[in-house]
């Protein structure tokens, strides 16, 4: 094995990548088989001792949000954010568990006809318990994926590998070792490039998670072409393997050792936020993480790293030259960069800005794993133009599915039974939206107006009166300078409404009615750019038009009394 060598940055060209892809009944993907779940996130006051009672952080909510994920799932996503055609391999229940990881994986572009879902069977979930201080304990309940051994794989994907697959990717996290064993050795005789992520140690994989022993995790590494272990993994497995080892061996040591024991095609080492480590039988390499101007969570950085790696084999082939080893390690790194800039271990709409921020281009290199052509320019479209389009049709999707109807009729209610002044309050882009419901409500006999949240505090609180209500709107609901209205809008003695895109908020709290539109899979530009939040604000805003506009049987020549002029004044006196 050559010396560890350490090259400058080269810069990396997208014009391959990013480019979403039709597929067909012969169309070949990379196939995962692997954990999909959905995180059950329950906030609680602390997590109980064994024998002793806890309290949820809410007396009146358990379950705070379904988030799905899962270690196979993460990357295969954010291969397909690369335009990679991926597909999943699972079992599923019939259950709502199961529904939601199939309605993700088609928002994530990953094919879904690999998956078996039987009404006996049982989707993945865990149930994670988290405490005000970020500290959480999870228990798992792995479900079907526990039923994937051997003769599971043969039956429900052999064929699917054999026909369908360009490359087969697995972890040791859920799967069985038998089932993960036969899915590279159905690899092997489908002549494809197989990974395994040891996204677990092998004590975990043997004494808590139960998935084999260790005869048979010799037996996985050794018929996996890549290897993507974290750096303690790797440590453990070269313990329990080759005892006649030092202790606290070199990362790039630990690369050389593990290709030697189990023979792989390359062996990629993650470790946090140092360098990762790629290493084939020829060449090494040591890349830096790249430094993040922002971190905001970190959550499934390995599993985005992988995703790139994916790509960047995908797009380009196997890596024979240190150089070309040096470009895939770079995109993964900067892909697992990306993840940690952005909520959640799932690509967004925000992470693709990120990743075309990042790399600044991807030099397509002379050994092709596929054939797949650089997009023409008439082939060109704008693509996140059309994205930002469907995750916003996503988010109101949603929200007609988690929106309260008890509270958006109490909500009119309030309005329509007002006996004063409806007073609308916001900051920002919810003030502007504030600014137009206002129009509205007053365009239909509403006597309505917007004050700016700032204001109250500058006098305009002598506006108000008993028999007014007013309405405040804020995503968060705990934006300082709205809250600080709530509190003396509440010292006059007139009822509060807020629009808000959380109920565990101060305004969600404290106010007297509100509509939240906890829409979990929102996606904006930076990470939270008003853009689909502001869509949901004037969705909701329609609806309670519409509502008033019936229960007043408001007609066009009442309507036009308040509105004569323009065109649509003009219209409404033919």
């Amino acid at each position: 094995m050559n010396k560890l060598l350490k090259l400058k940055p080269v810069s990396i060209d997208f014009n391959r990548c990013f480019v979403q892809q039709l597929h067909n009944k012969n169309d070949r993907f990379v196939l995962g088989c692997g954990s999909n779940v959905v995180d059950q996130i329950h906030k609680v006051q602390a997590v109980p001792d064994v024998g002793t009672k806890g309290f949820f952080l809410s007396p009146t909510k358990t379950l705070e949000k379904s988030i799905v994920g899962g270690v196979t799932l993460n990357h295969l996503a954010w291969a397909s954010l690369f335009g990679v055609p991926t597909g999943l391999m699972a079992l599923q229940g019939n259950d709502n568990a199961g529904r939601l990881i199939r309605k993700e994986l088609k928002n994530l572009k990953i094919s879904d006809e690999f998956v078996v879902v039987k009404d006996e069977y049982t989707s993945s979930e865990s149930y994670v318990f988290l405490q005000p201080d970020g500290e959480r304990s999870i228990i798992m309940a792995p479900g079907a994926t526990s039923l994937i051994n051997g003769d599971a794989v043969k039956n429900n994907f052999g064929q699917a590998i054999n026909t369908r697959a360009s490359m087969l990717t697995t972890e040791i996290s859920q799967v069985p070792l038998k089932g993960v064993s036969e899915l590279l050795m159905q690899a092997k005789k489908s002549n494809i490039l197989s990974i395994v992520d040891l996204d677990v140690s092998p004590s975990v994989a043997f004494d808590e998670a139960k998935l084999g022993t260790m005869d048979e995790l010799n037996k996985v590494l050794c018929n996996a072409s890549i290897i993507k272990p974290t750096l303690h993994a790797a440590e453990e497995f070269l313990a329990i393997n080759r005892p006649d080892l030092k202790d606290n061996l070199k990362p790039d040591d630990v690369v050389k050792y593990l290709i030697e024991l189990t023979n792989a095609e390359m062996v990629a080492i993650t470790n946090g936020s140092k360098n990762a480590i790629l290493g084939t039988k020829d060449h090494l390499v040591s890349v830096p993480v790249r430094p993040l101007k922002k971190l905001v969570d970190a959550t499934g950085a390995g599993d985005a790293f992988l995703g790139g790696l994916i790509a960047g084999i995908h797009f380009n082939g196997f890596p024979l030259s240190e150089e070309e080893l040096w470009k895939l390690g770079e995109l993964s790194n900067k892909t697992g960069a990306c993840n940690c800039m952005v909520l959640g271990a799932l690509p967004n709409l925000e992470s693709k800005h990120q990743l075309r921020s990042e790399i600044e281009y991807f030099q397509a290199m002379t050994n092709t794993y596929t054939s797949i052509s650089p997009p023409s320019s008439s082939d060109t479209q704008p693509s996140l133009f059309l994205e930002s389009i469907q995750s916003d049709l996503n988010s109101i999707k949603e929200l007609q599915q988690v929106l309260n109807l008890k509270s958006v009729d109490e909500f009119v209610n309030q309005i329509d039974s007002c006996g004063g002044n409806v007073f609308v309050s916001g900051i920002g882009k919810s003030g502007v939206v504030g600014t137009r419901f206002a129009a509205s409500l007053s365009s239909i006999g509403v006597p309505s107006q917007f004050v700016h949240a700032t204001e109250w505090a500058h006098g305009d609180l002598g506006k108000v009166s008993d028999n007014d209500i007013a309405i405040l709107i804020s995503h968060s609901g705990n934006t300082d300078e709205v809250t600080r209205a709530m509190q003396l809008l509440k010292k006059k003695n007139i009822k509060i409404l807020a629009l808000i895109g959380s109920e565990d908020s101060i305004l969600g709290r404290e106010c007297n009615h509100s509509i939240c539109y906890n829409v979990q899979n929102l996606t904006e530009p930076l990470g939270g750019i008003p853009t689909s939040s502001i869509i949901l604000q004037d969705t909701l805003i329609n609806g309670i038009m519409c509502e008033l506009i019936d229960r007043r049987k408001l007609t066009r020549s009442d309507f036009v009394k308040n509105h004569p002029g323009g065109s649509l004044g003009v219209k409404f006196t033919k």
